[in-house]
């Protein structure tokens, strides 16, 4: 079985390293053409030659998704330069740790600017044109399984991607009629820089035992360590026609975290 995305036009957000790397790249081994976004272009440039080299179709957008009006530009550069859009994966996050009660407003504020305000506005900008177009289209958003579970210090970060999971279904139920599927992939530990730099400051503070970051990452029913790959492959199923039928979903990519067991 084949996943073609040819004649797709894809933008991937956070794309320059991680889950959002990962994604654009299979987005365009599969056939699409990607506008790949980072803060800044220099950031996403190595993705776009990483795809190039590889044959396929790339260009670079630029950001700082807590900035409404740079959005706003990132997001009509991507159009223009794809002709279009037929897929959103909304990646970019962020995630900072401390105590709720030690948790300040502008903390607060930037996650959820990114995590949360950024994904609505490039959803916003882009569904309009979807439903223009005529030919359906995939809004798909990395969440995580935080926004299920609960966790220490990340009251912030927890929050803000229950909140996107909950979006999300509600644009589903809207844009279901234009043909227009909407789904949240939830991953669970991943390795990825950020899901790395989490884990060890989690170790500095003694919430992990292990010093071994590939045996901490594992702890999960299967045992393995979840690669940006694994959430890339199920983001690519989700924008090609094989996954037309599914959407207003959260999909957990956890290995199994997500269960609790009980030995």
């Amino acid at each position: 079985m084949r996943i073609d995305l040819r004649g797709k036009r894809a933008l991937v957000t956070g794309a320059a390293s991680g889950i959002g790397e990962a994604t654009a790249i299979a987005f365009a081994a599969a056939g699409a053409a990607v506008a790949v976004h980072a803060r800044c272009i220099e950031q996403a440039s190595p993705t776009v030659e990483k795809i190039k080299a590889a044959g396929g179709e790339a260009f670079a957008v630029a950001a700082d998704l807590a900035e409404e009006s740079a959005i706003k530009v990132m997001c009509n550069e991507a159009v223009q330069g794809l002709a279009g859009i037929d897929i959103v994966m909304n990646n970019a996050g962020v995630h900072d740790l401390a105590d709720f009660v030690d948790t300040d407003q502008q903390t607060w504020d930037r996650i959820m600017a990114i995590n949360l305000d950024a994904p609505r506005l490039i959803s916003q900008l882009t569904v309009p044109i979807m439903i223009a177009q005529g030919t359906g289209g995939r809004q798909l958003y990395t969440s995580s399984l935080s926004a299920i579970m609960a966790e220490v210090q990340s009251s912030a970060y927890c929050a803000s991607k229950a909140a996107l999971n909950s979006m999300a279904r509600c644009l589903a139920i809207e844009v279901g009629q234009y043909g227009i599927t909407v789904n949240t992939l939830n991953p669970g530990w991943v390795d990825t820089p950020m899901g790395r730099a989490g884990f060890e400051l989690m170790q500095e503070e003694g919430r992990f035992l292990d010093n071994e970051i590939e045996s901490g990452m594992s702890d999960n029913m299967l045992g393995i360590v979840v690669k940006p790959k694994d959430i890339s492959a199920m983001a690519t199923f989700l924008a090609s026609e094989l996954g037309r039928c599914i959407t207003g979903q959260d999909i957990n990519i956890c290995a199994g975290m997500s269960l609790l067991s009980f030995e």
